[in-house]
């Protein structure tokens, strides 16, 4: 496997358990891995109250130590821009299939795990940005 492999499983994986970690958490996913000509959106999900736009960060952690931010150090400035753009694409183009709750949300999840695999954290920011 290519390192270009192992990102996208890894990558994969994360994203799952950000799913089944917002579905525990009462929200309906709408959509996962919308693409846009800005990006990805990795997962949008839902309730009665709002829509919630997500990021998900996957790491593995040599030693298993986090860094001061772990996986949303990856969050900058442009990035947070690009996913306010791919959420407007979403709405825009998802707008006539049905009627959505009047609030949004941005949030992060970040996952880690050790070099075996085995997970480490699940950190979820709500409202992160």
């Amino acid at each position: 496997m290519t390192g270009g492999d192992a990102r996208r499983v890894l990558g994969k994986r994360g994203e799952l358990l950000a799913r089944r970690h917002l579905e525990a958490r009462g929200l309906e996913i709408l959509d996962a891995n919308f693409r846009s000509r800005h990006g990805e959106l990795d997962v949008v999900a839902g309730d009665a109250r709002q829509l919630v736009f997500c990021e998900v960060k996957t790491r593995v952690l040599p030693g298993g130590h986090p860094a001061e931010l772990g996986p949303f150090a990856a969050i900058g400035h442009d990035k947070r821009r690009r996913l306010r753009r791919m959420a407007r694409e979403w709405l825009a183009a998802r707008a006539p299939a049905g009627h959505w709750p009047p609030g949004i949300r941005f949030d992060a999840i970040g996952i880690s795990f050790d070099a075996a695999g085995h997970l480490i954290a699940l950190e979820h920011l709500e409202e992160a940005f």
